[in-house]
């Protein structure tokens, strides 16, 4: 009977045990992942609890990447990079202690290619500008195209209503009827003097 309650007390001990023991669940960044944006923490995700003491490690095509922080808390691990991270193939290992005292040790492996996408965006960025500066150019050239139209339509509109200056041929009209009305007067005047007499 003894036995028996020994036996029943160990099997409900060992799945209690066993659920206390951590194991990673998940990780930022992903393990095999290739990553496209700066990364400023390397965060691991565990089942459980971890202890003070849990520890990473970090390399990048196996060069040794220096951590300026490695913070537990609770259920993580948060490695702090002390540079910013190159483009490269990176490795992390853990060395981690479960709340219950049981080590777990593992390692995940991802890529950086963050330099690319920026190379991308900073292109992108300068086409920008540039169909910007073409546009802005194109603009100057309308208006100033459309002003060069306004004044030459405003130059014939100026030319169009000026008075003709007279031809020689309407000045000699011009004397040719001052002469006449002028000799019509005199024979006016000559008529009358010779009735007064």
């Amino acid at each position: 009977m003894k036995k028996t309650l020994i036996l029943l007390s160990t099997l409900l001990v060992l799945p209690m045990t066993a659920h206390a023991h951590s194991v990673l669940e998940s990780s930022t960044p992903a393990e095999g992942s290739v990553v496209a944006e700066p990364i400023e923490q390397v965060v691991l995700d565990f089942s459980a609890g971890i202890e003070q003491g849990s520890a990473m490690t970090m390399t990048m095509d196996g060069t040794a990447v220096d951590f300026s922080e490695v913070a537990v808390m609770e259920d993580q691990l948060v490695g702090t990079p002390a540079q910013e991270l190159e483009d490269g193939s990176y490795v992390v290992e853990y060395d981690v202690l479960s709340e219950d005292g049981h080590p777990i040790q593992g390692s995940l492996a991802f890529e950086l290619q963050a330099g690319e996408q920026e190379a991308a965006q900073e292109e992108q960025t300068q086409e920008q500008q540039a169909e910007e500066v073409t546009d802005e150019q194109e603009a100057e050239e309308a208006e100033a195209t459309e002003a060069e139209e306004t004044q030459a339509s405003d130059t014939e509109q100026a030319s169009s209503g000026e008075p003709e200056a007279p031809s020689e041929d309407a000045g000699s009209s011009m004397t040719l009827i001052i002469a006449g009305i002028a000799i019509i007067l005199l024979i006016a005047a000559v008529v009358l003097l010779r009735r007064k007499r």
